[in-house]
């Protein structure tokens, strides 16, 4: 009898570690969820580099304006609250000059540099705007 209850305790041990072990990578993915599409950086990097280095920096770590990527972005805001500020407030010297299609491509580019994996759906002005996730 003892020996079937320490196969029974070891048995729940077994399931229940292996049930957190699903939650806790469910929640890794959805933290880091895809929301952009790789050749949608590639173009935000060419984009970023022509309307963004100069004040952020090359490798968006903020030379005359704050940087974009590292430990000052990580959890700082959401994804569509920075999308929001760039295209209300950038590039500063003509603000909200740029097309949907190039902000949004920025923004791909700042994602994958603050360590988000590219997916299959291109980000749009639509869908980042229900991205609640911090960056």
């Amino acid at each position: 009898m003892k020996f079937s209850r320490t196969i029974l305790s070891a048995t729940a041990v077994v399931v229940a570690a292996s049930a957190l072990g699903t939650v806790a990578s469910s929640k890794t993915t959805s933290a880091s969820a895809a929301y952009y599409t790789a050749a949608q950086a590639t173009s935000g990097q060419k984009e970023y580099a022509t309307e963004c280095a100069s004040c952020h920096g090359v490798k968006l770590e903020g030379v005359k304006a704050p940087a974009l990527a590292g430990e000052g972005m990580a959890g700082s805001q959401s994804v569509a609250d920075i999308y929001y500020f760039m295209q209300q407030q950038m590039p500063a010297g003509a603000p909200g000059s740029l097309s949907a299609a190039k902000y949004a491509s920025i923004m791909a580019y700042i994602l994958k540099k603050n360590g988000h994996p590219a997916g299959k759906v291109m980000l749009t002005a639509a869908s980042v705007k229900k991205i609640t996730a911090k960056i």
